[in-house]
């Protein structure tokens, strides 16, 4: 029982000791403990005590003189933080127990007994705990009654680390390393030091074969190696990996580490006007965004070429590639919006799909469409001018109300009725035909005709009653439309 307590080299019994260890003119002979003349410290009752010993200030000297005294080669800093944190266990060293030296005072002054001898009548009750110092194993051994503590050499630590590094962001678009870094930390040679990882699916290697196993070879103590394995992600979000790294002499260690992968997200809208006439442009406008969390290298948009429309000006160097209108976009940050447009021209009346798609080096295609309509001829343009923007509260503002024919028909029983926003308060009107108001809507008597390419325009004035961004509207109805014609201004008050 004793010997699984203590180990049984640190003892022998006093009977073997003549022969298995012969008494040297050093060696101290020790029957007692706990004078108070030669203690090291006051007796411990419990392991906060041990702990308290090593971590006293006003002891740190004492302990690294001992130490030095005993020829110990560790760090005396390794033995203070593993008595702070260590398992702390209770043992009994029989009477016959030989160690090889133990701390002490004389006269105040600590001083190193080498080769002590336990001769007692009893065995000496005692704390221990093991650690670890410049690739060494120990045991650090400390009877209760005096605190005379010893530190006993268990041999080299057959010891090894491996940190997997990774970057802490990625983007799915481009390559990274994945480093292993091996580093002996014992105190004895390491052969035959694999590293082996299985690269998780979120991951792939860029070299043929990597991503398995690695043989470092032999490490000495304190010898660091690293592997790099050149590596992309596969898909967006947080990535973890496993590497493991193993030695002949059964040394094993093993390290984990995430990465985050970011990836580029495209977003595409088009923006077309409701209706227009055959043969007036139709401006298509496309909006590409980068809704993701990183750059996206090169976006191409397109938009596809309407059967029967003939393209006009191009903005932003877009060009006419395959039946499409092609723009190429490098480096579209996070979070980055880019519009780009394109004039069409319809000559017969129908409805216009317009088919738009983004896609990127990285980021998957995404499509859109939007819907214009291509109206004949007769064909009626409205107009709604304010003459005056911004307009200061209590003047008036005059609104122009402009109806072109733009076709080759004479546009018939044309009426408007315009609605002022709560802002305002009509005023006057006139034109080509008279123009009446009540509370917030003012309208205008019918216009018998307007020949074809003919303008004409009526006039409401209105008083600005309260600041805000009123918004003006006016409806304009004809034989040749089914639904209102609407036009917006809008008009900064303050």
């Amino acid at each position: 029982m004793l010997s699984m307590l203590f180990p049984r080299w640190l003892w022998v019994v006093i009977g073997l000791a003549a022969t298995a260890y012969p008494l040297t003119a050093q060696q101290h002979r020790a029957t007692r403990l706990g004078n108070p003349a030669h203690r090291f410290a006051k007796p411990l009752q419990t392991p906060e005590d041990l702990r308290k010993l090593f971590s006293d200030p006003s002891l740190k000297a004492d302990v690294a003189s001992i130490l030095d005294q005993a020829g110990w080669k560790g760090d005396v800093e390794d033995l203070r933080r593993a008595a702070a944190t260590a398992p702390i266990v209770a043992v009994k060293l029989p009477t016959g127990t030989r160690l090889p030296f133990m701390s002490s005072r004389n006269k105040g002054k600590p001083v190193t007994l080498i080769d002590v001898l336990w001769v007692g009548k009893e065995p000496i009750d005692a704390y221990e705990f093991e650690f670890v110092s410049k690739g060494w194993k120990y045991r650090c051994v400390t009877p209760k009654a005096c605190a005379n503590f010893l530190v006993v050499d268990l041999g080299p630590l057959k010891a090894v680390q491996v940190v997997r590094r990774v970057p802490p962001t990625v983007s799915l678009c481009e390559p990274f390393e994945l480093v292993y870094e091996v580093r002996n930390t014992g105190g004895a040679a390491l052969t035959g030091v694999r590293v082996t990882e299985v690269l998780p699916g979120c991951l792939t290697a860029v070299e043929p074969g990597a991503g398995a196993t690695f043989e470092v070879g032999t490490l000495q103590p304190g010898d660091v190696r690293s592997v790099r394995v050149r590596t992309q992600a596969m898909v967006a979000g947080d990535c973890v990996g496993r590497v493991t790294v193993t030695s002949a002499e059964g040394a094993e260690a093993q390290a984990e580490s995430r990465v985050t992968v970011q990836a580029p997200v495209l977003e595409v809208s088009c923006r077309v006007p409701g209706e227009v006439l055959a043969g007036r442009p139709i401006e298509v406008c496309v909006v590409v965004r980068n809704t993701g969390n990183t750059m996206e290298p090169g976006a191409i948009v397109a938009v596809a070429i309407p059967e029967g429309a003939v393209v006009g000006t191009i903005g932003d160097g877009g060009e006419v590639k395959g039946g499409a209108v092609v723009w190429e976009m490098a480096n579209l940050a996070a979070g980055a919006e880019k519009t780009v447009c394109v004039a069409l021209r319809v000559g017969q009346p129908s409805a216009v799909p317009i088919r738009a798609g983004a896609k990127g080096r990285c980021a998957p295609p995404v499509e859109t469409e939007c819907l214009t309509k291509v109206a004949g001829i007769p064909a009626i343009l409205l107009e709604v001018v304010d003459l005056e923007d911004p307009i200061e509260v209590g003047n008036q503002v005059t609104y122009e109300i402009r109806v072109t024919n733009q076709g080759s028909a004479v546009g018939t029983n044309l009426k408007w009725v315009c609605t002022l926003p709560a802002s305002q308060e009509f005023v006057s009107g006139g034109g080509p035909t008279e123009v009446q108001g009540e509370g917030l809507t003012a309208s205008a008597a019918a216009l018998a005709s307007l020949e074809p390419k003919a303008q004409v325009v009526w006039r409401v004035v209105v008083k600005a009653t309260s600041a805000a961004d009123a918004r003006f509207k006016v409806e304009m109805t004809s034989d040749q439309f089914q639904r209102p014609v609407e036009e917006w201004e809008a008009t900064s008050q303050y």
